[in-house]
């Protein structure tokens, strides 16, 4: 690995999957890209946000590692070994070998975790509100509030933010009060702003708000409530929350400097009257501090952190647990699938680990810990010590990790609808009654699809019926129907598509019916699909079924 890294290979125990620390330069970025697993896709939004995360400084070694096979594939890493060739900022990582190239379609198979998340899981109060007023606040001093597309603030900068200010609290709190006619995404925003400012103006400017006829019609907080209110009524106004807010510290400006206004009014559109108005400034706001940006880094202290390859069970699991956890909730539909791929031994180490903070929190993990613990079998994993507590933000920031159009022949396509029909023959044929998620994992679905090449091959038929059902409906429904019975299938399915040479009354006829019909309705997949197989059993039982195979040649779909 000295072509693509700066530090030698050490294995940490003798189990086929081995991780390192190491910097990989962004020469050595390129030469990994080019070697890319032929699923992966580049992302410009996760490269923007790595991107991003480099240029600002606030780059955190979060233990997630670029993934290589022992063919030396890239199974991950994509988005972030792009970002740093194109930075040109070396980029220090965890670096996970001889993980099985197979592992591919077990990577990334999260729902996306959102700041508001991460701020959950750190235990903060209101966290959606929080993260909002959070970025919003960044916006308005670098000036991007008005901007249709802002860019996105980075979740550590936004970490880093909430720890070096105080008062956030307070503004919450406050704004859970009373109701007001401002939204709390906007009025946390100018309350903040305000105690910073005047905390005494802020608290009338509040409660004229909340109670705007105690206070005379001059009041700016009143004024800005009476304004709200007729446009409500009179759907006049079409405010969005940068006007609410722009009127908010116009009304508290005024409040301070003690002047009287007339009327609140802000444009940031030029007319033929008048330019375009600035985003108005509140006079005495000291800003945040922790804005500023750090200098343009990759390099984090490492000299607390620790690493190896460990077989937890069910104990270790436990005790892990226990340590305490940051993060959002599990999520029980992943655990359950986790933990039927480690009943079945269909698990493979595909060197994700398990990370905890050095305050021994843990912040990445816990639905495998869990799945552990519910299959009562150990599973190889990595497990790191020691990383950043702000590390928590940074996991999980793209989306689920989708199956590829290609099978292990690499002639395959349309792998939504084959995914969608697996899942289906997963849910009536594999699904367990004390399973809580919906959907077959990744590793079932791709099972499911090499164990039944013909489901594969209905895709096809499956299409060509959309007009009388869901296409996942109608493909697994013939290959249920094919299994039943294969020497009338092909004739009942043919019938089926075409209509043609049925006479009237025949059930195929009054099956069509039935299924245009529910699917004008948008019935359920369980409704369309009980209703394919009953006009299937119908069908055996009329005396034309036999006479109709006999005097149809085989019909291929």
């Amino acid at each position: 690995m000295a072509d693509e890294t700066n530090q030698s290979h050490t294995d940490l125990t003798p189990l086929s999957v081995s991780l390192r620390l190491t910097t990989i330069s962004p020469v050595a970025a390129r030469t990994l890209l080019s070697r890319v697993h032929p699923a992966a896709k580049r992302r410009d939004d996760a490269v923007q946000t790595y991107s991003s995360a480099m240029r600002e400084g606030c780059w955190v070694l979060n233990g997630i590692p670029v993934v290589l096979s022992p063919g030396r594939v890239l199974l991950d890493g994509v988005q972030r070994l792009t970002a740093c060739a194109e930075t040109g900022i070396p980029l220090e990582t965890f670096l996970a070998e001889n993980v099985q190239e197979s592992c591919y379609f077990s990577i990334d198979q999260h729902q996306r975790r959102t700041f508001a998340n991460a701020l959950k899981g750190l235990g903060y109060a209101h966290p959606q509100l929080l993260s909002h007023l959070l970025h919003q606040l960044a916006r308005y001093e670098e000036g991007t509030l008005c901007e249709k597309a802002p860019p996105q603030m980075n979740s550590v900068r936004m970490l880093r933010i909430l720890k070096a200010n105080a008062g956030f609290r307070e503004a919450l709190n406050a704004v859970m009060g009373p109701p007001a006619p401002l939204p709390a995404s906007v009025l946390s925003v100018l309350v903040f702003m305000g105690y910073q400012t005047n905390a005494a103006l802020t608290e009338r400017f509040l409660d004229a708000l909340r109670r705007p006829s105690a206070y005379p019609p001059s009041e700016p907080g009143g004024m800005l409530a009476a304004d709200l209110k007729r446009g409500r009524d009179s759907r006049t106004h079409t405010w969005d929350s940068t006007v609410m807010l722009a009127l908010g510290i116009k009304a508290l400006n005024a409040m301070i400097q003690g002047t009287e206004v007339r009327r609140l009014s802000w444009s940031s559109q030029a007319t033929s009257q008048r330019p375009a108005e600035p985003f108005p400034s509140l006079i005495g706001y000291p800003g945040l501090a922790g804005l500023g940006l750090r200098p343009a880094a990759c390099q984090a202290d490492t000299s607390g952190i620790s690493w190896r390859m460990e077989a937890i069970d069910a104990e270790a699991a436990a005790r892990y647990l226990a340590q305490g956890r940051a993060g959002r909730p599990p999520v029980p539909a992943q655990v359950d699938a986790l933990a039927e791929e480690i009943r079945q031994g269909s698990w493979q180490a595909n060197g994700q680990p398990i990370c905890f903070s050095g305050t021994g929190l843990l912040l990445n993990g816990q639905n495998r810990l869990l799945a552990v613990m519910a299959a009562g079998r150990p599973v190889e994993v990595a497990v790191i010590q020691g990383l950043p507590e702000e590390a928590v933000v940074t996991y999980d920031l793209t989306g689920r990790r989708d199956l590829p159009n290609t099978l292990q022949d690499g002639k395959f396509g349309d792998q939504p609808l084959a995914t969608a029909m697996a899942n289906l023959l997963w849910r009536f044929e594999h699904r367990h009654d004390g399973a809580r998620h919906k959907r077959a994992s990744v590793a079932e679905v791709r099972a499911i699809l090499a164990q039944h090449p013909r489901l594969v091959e209905l895709r096809g038929f499956a299409r060509k019926m959309v007009e009388y059902g869901r296409s996942s409906v109608m493909g697994y429904g013939a290959y249920v129907i094919e299994r039943d019975d294969p020497r009338l299938a092909a004739g009942f399915l043919h019938a089926l598509s075409t209509g043609a040479d049925l006479s009237a009354g025949h059930p195929i006829l009054a099956l069509r019916v039935t299924l245009q019909r529910m699917r004008r309705d948008n019935a359920t997949q369980l409704e369309q699909l009980n209703a394919l197989l009953a006009g299937w059993r119908r069908y055996k039982a009329h005396p034309s079924a036999d006479r109709s195979q006999r005097d149809r040649h085989d019909h291929g779909l």
